[in-house]
């Protein structure tokens, strides 16, 4: 009965917040350094700021060996190194929200010129990239938060 009762509750949980801003919407990780949910404790609601960045480490498995923030005009990264399974992990996050070709374009010259990725086995980006070898953390982000669902 218990198989029974995880299967009723993912299918409710699936239905009851499919428009939800409760839960964490991975498909919306263009902005993270401003994400929100909405709480709701008895009959108040109250925004609350994520981090995104934290969360993502800590589902990855990253040992983080540096945190380090660039700047790029008006644009800023927070870039992480660090390890999973003995491998060398890069993490960039900035803020992707209306970017176009040109945006990304601009994004990997930056990341070449800082070497942000330099030396990485690995490297994620949230967003769309044009940085070669990046995967985007969306998917990886998704899977790992809700185990596929």
């Amino acid at each position: 009965m218990l198989k029974f009762d995880d299967y009723l509750l993912n299918y409710m949980l699936d239905f009851e917040t499919r428009a939800s801003d409760t839960l964490l919407n991975v498909e919306k990780l263009e902005s993270p350094f401003s994400y929100k949910l909405v709480l709701q404790e008895g009959q108040e609601t109250r925004d609350k700021l994520v981090d995104i960045p934290e969360t993502f480490n800590y589902l990855l498995g990253l040992t983080v060996k540096t945190r380090r923030v660039y700047h790029d005009k008006d644009r800023r990264y927070l870039v992480y190194r660090g390890c999973v399974d003995h491998r060398e992990v890069a993490v960039i996050w900035r803020d992707t929200k209306g970017w176009t070709k040109e945006d990304l374009e601009r994004d990997k010259k930056f990341v070449a010129e800082q070497n942000l990725a330099e030396g990485a086995d690995e490297i994620f980006v949230n967003g769309d990239s044009f940085v070669p070898h990046a995967k985007s953390l969306d998917p990886v982000f998704k899977h790992r938060m809700f185990g596929g669902r």
